[in-house]
C-alpha cells in the first residue's frame, strides 16, 4: 500500500506541475520566441547600419578617387595651356614654379593635397606641404595612373600625420613629363559623411594602432581591445559606458602593404534595453504563472487529495481490520462516487469478515473436537479391551482374576495418564503465557535445554556448538527454553530408529542472534515440510502436531523468525532468528552489531517452510 507521505506530495506535485506546464511554459515560449525575434531584428538593423557605413566608405573612396583623378586631369590641362607656366622648366633649369602656384591650383581644383614631381621624383611644388619642395619622393611615382590609393603623409608644420586618398596624372610641359599627385584627406569631415545621422562612429587607425582621425574628434571611439595590427574583425566596445558593436576592415596602399584600419561602431544600447525589458516581461509572466498555478493547484489538489487521503486512511484501517466507513467527504463527481463505492466495499468487507470469523471459529471448534476425539479414542481402545479381558477372565478363570486385575489396572492408569497429557497439550496451546523478555545469556538457555537430553545415550547424541562471544539477547528464558526443548525433542524422536547426532548452534546474525537445530536423521517429507508449523501437523504416528506450532508461537511472540528445511545430504534443520532488542525491535535492528565475518548465512537449507517475513511478529 502506498504510504501517506508518498501519495500526498506526489499527487499534489503532479497536479501543480501540470498546471505550471500549461500556464507557464506556453507564455514563456512565446515571450522567449518574441524576445529572440526582436533582438535578432534589432541586431540585424545595427549590423545593417554598420554594413551600410562600410559600403558607403567603399563608395566614397571610389567617388572621391574618381573626383580626384578628374581634378588632376583639369590641373594637367591647365598647366599645359596656361601661358604663365610655359616658360618654367620641368626639371629645375631656370625659374621654378611660383611659391603659391601649387596652392592656388589645389584650391581651384578643390583638392586637399597636391604635389608636382619631376620624372626623378623630386618635389617641384606642393600646395599642402610647401616644406617638402626639393625633396625626393619616388614612391609616389609608383602610384598607378588614374587609380586612387591610400597614402599616409607627415605634413609639418601644421596638420601632422594624416591618411590620404591620392591619384597620379602625367602631364607634358615644355616637351617634358611632370607628375601630378593629389587627392583628399581622410579626416573627420570625410568620416562624418559616412553616417549623416551620426549613428555610426568611425575611426581610422595607422598600422601601429594610433588614431589618425575620427568621425567625432572630441569623443573618438576607443581602440578595440586586443588590437594586433590591421586586420578584419568584429566585436564589442564601450564608448562612455554605452555598448557598441563594431566591425574593422584593413586598408592597404598601392603596393599591397597594410597601412591602417577603418573601425565602424554602432550603439547597441537599444538592443540591450529591449533585452532587459523583454527579460523583465518574461520574469513577470513566469512569476505570475507560477503564483497562479500554485494557487489553482492548491485549490484543485485540496479538492482531490483530501478525499483520497481519507480513502487512504480507510485503506490503512481496513488493513488493520477496522471497517468504519469514510464520513463527511465531499469531492468532485468521480471522487464522490469513488468514496461511496469505497464505503460500500468497507461495509461488505466488514460483513464478510464477520461471517468468515464465525465460520473460522466453527471450523476451529470442529477441528479441535475432531482432533481431541481422535487422540482420546486411541487410549480408550486399550482401556475397553482391558475391561473386556477382565470380564472374560472372571467368568472363565476366576483364580487368575486377581493377577489379571492388577495388570489391567496398570494398563488403564497408563492410558488415563496418556489422555491427561493430550488434554494438557491442547489446553497449553490455547493459553500460552505472554513472554516477559529481559537481557539473557542465550548460550546458557540453550545449554540448560540440551542438558535435559543428555540421558538418551546411544539413540541420539546431542552436541552444542555455542559462540562464546554472543552478546545478550532480550528474551523470556523460560519460554525460549520450551521452544528449544520442542525442537530438540522432535529431532530425538526422529532418530529413535536409526540413531544419529543432533547439533545445536548459536551465532550472531544480521540484527540479531541465530539458533540452529540440525540432525542427521531421514529429514522431513515434502508434504509435512510445507505445513510443519501449522497446528496438528506431525511427522510421526501418535504425535499431537502441536510441538512445532508452539515453538513457532513462542518465536513470533519474541519478534523473531523460524524456518525449516532439509540438508542436501540428509537430515532436517530448523533456524531461529531473534532480534537483539526483543519484540518490536526487529525493524530498527536494535542491539549490538554482528561481529565482522559472522553475518547471516541465509535461510535453512532447501526450501524453507512456514517461515514468516523477517523480524515480523505474527
Amino acid at each position: 500500500m502506498i504510504s501517506s507521505a508518498v501519495m500526498r506530495p506526489g499527487l499534489r506535485a503532479r497536479i501543480t506541475t501540470l498546471l505550471l506546464l500549461l500556464s507557464v511554459a506556453p507564455p514563456c515560449a512565446v515571450v522567449w520566441i518574441i524576445r529572440g525575434r526582436v533582438l535578432a531584428l534589432a541586431r540585424a538593423e545595427d549590423e545593417g547600419r554598420i554594413a551600410d557605413a562600410l559600403a558607403e566608405f567603399e563608395a566614397a573612396i571610389a567617388r572621391e578617387g574618381k573626383d580626384a583623378d578628374e581634378a588632376l586631369e583639369s590641373v594637367a590641362r591647365f598647366l599645359e595651356n596656361d601661358p604663365r607656366f610655359r616658360g618654367i622648366p620641368a626639371a629645375g633649369r631656370g625659374p621654378s614654379f611660383p611659391a603659391d602656384a601649387a596652392a592656388s591650383l589645389m584650391v581651384d581644383a578643390k583638392l586637399d593635397c597636391l604635389s608636382i614631381l619631376d620624372v626623378a621624383g623630386t618635389v617641384l611644388a606642393s600646395g599642402h606641404a610647401p616644406a617638402s619642395v626639393g625633396s625626393a619622393d619616388r614612391r609616389r611615382l609608383g602610384l598607378r595612373a588614374s587609380t586612387s590609393s591610400f597614402i599616409e603623409e607627415e605634413i609639418t608644420p601644421g596638420i601632422g600625420r594624416v591618411l590620404t586618398l591620392q591619384s597620379r596624372r602625367v602631364a607634358a610641359r615644355a616637351g617634358r613629363e611632370i607628375h601630378l599627385v593629389g587627392g583628399r584627406f581622410l579626416d573627420a569631415e570625410f568620416l562624418g559623411r559616412l553616417s549623416p545621422g551620426g549613428t555610426v562612429r568611425a575611426l581610422l587607425l595607422d598600422r601601429g594602432g594610433a588614431i589618425l582621425s575620427a568621425s567625432d574628434p572630441a569623443n573618438p571611439p576607443p581602440v578595440p581591445a586586443g588590437w594586433r595590427g590591421p586586420r578584419a574583425g568584429r566585436g564589442r566596445i564601450d564608448i562612455r559606458g554605452i555598448p557598441h558593436s563594431y566591425r574593422m576592415i584593413p586598408l592597404h596602399d598601392h603596393e599591397g602593404h597594410a597601412i591602417g584600419s577603418l573601425v565602424a561602431a554602432v550603439s547597441i544600447a537599444r538592443a540591450e534595453r529591449l533585452s532587459s525589458s523583454l527579460g523583465t516581461i518574461a520574469v513577470v509572466v513566469v512569476a505570475t504563472g507560477i503564483g497562479g498555478s500554485l494557487l489553482l493547484g492548491f485549490v484543485l489538489a485540496r479538492g482531490v487529495t483530501g478525499p483520497l487521503r481519507r480513502l487512504e486512511d480507510m485503506s490503512l484501517r481496513i488493513a488493520a481490520e477496522r471497517y468504519e466507513p469514510v464520513e463527511g467527504v465531499q469531492g468532485p463527481g468521480e471522487i464522490g462516487a469513488l468514496v461511496s463505492a469505497f464505503n460500500r466495499m468497507a461495509r461488505s468487507l466488514a460483513e464478510s469478515r464477520e461471517r468468515l470469523r464465525q465460520t473460522e471459529r466453527l471450523a476451529a471448534a470442529e477441528e479441535v473436537a475432531r482432533r481431541v476425539a481422535h487422540e482420546i479414542k486411541n487410549p480408550l481402545s486399550p482401556i475397553a479391551l482391558t475391561l473386556e479381558g477382565l470380564v472374560r477372565t472372571r467368568q472363565a478363570r476366576p483364580r487368575e482374576f486377581d493377577a489379571a486385575f492388577d495388570a489391567a489396572v496398570r494398563t488403564i492408569q497408563e492410558e488415563i495418564q496418556r489422555i491427561r497429557g493430550i488434554l494438557e497439550d491442547f489446553s497449553r496451546f490455547g493459553r500460552l503465557p505472554v513472554p516477559r523478555p529481559r537481557p539473557s545469556d542465550l548460550n546458557e538457555v540453550v545449554h540448560r535445554a540440551v542438558a535435559l537430553f543428555a540421558g538418551y545415550g546411544d539413540r541420539a547424541r546431542v552436541v552444542a556448538e555455542l559462540d562464546p562471544a554472543l552478546p545478550p539477547v532480550s528474551i523470556d528464558p523460560d519460554r525460549m527454553s520450551e521452544a528449544i526443548n520442542n525442537l530438540v525433542g522432535n529431532s530425538v524422536q526422529a532418530l529413535q530408529g536409526t540413531g544419529g547426532t543432533i547439533t545445536v548452534t548459536t551465532r550472531p546474525a544480521a540484527g540479531g542472534a541465530e539458533i540452529r537445530v540440525s540432525d542427521t536423521g531421514p529429514g522431513l517429507p515434502e508434504e509435512v515440510l510445507r505445513h510443519l508449523f501449522e497446528p496438528y501437523v506431525s511427522a510421526r504416528p501418535g504425535g499431537t502436531g502441536l510441538g512445532m506450532a508452539i515453538a513457532r508461537r513462542i518465536v513470533l511472540d519474541h519478534g523473531g523468525r523460524i524456518e525449516a528445511g532439509n540438508h542436501p545430504g540428509g537430515g532436517a534443520c530448523v533456524r531461529i532468528l531473534l532480534p537483539w532488542g526483543g519484540p518490536g525491535a526487529g525493524e530498527a535492528g536494535a542491539g549490538p552489531a554482528a561481529p565482522r565475518g559472522s553475518g547471516p548465512e541465509g535461510p535453512a537449507p532447501d526450501a524453507a517452510a512456514g517461515g514468516e517475513d523477517a523480524w515480523r511478529r505474527s
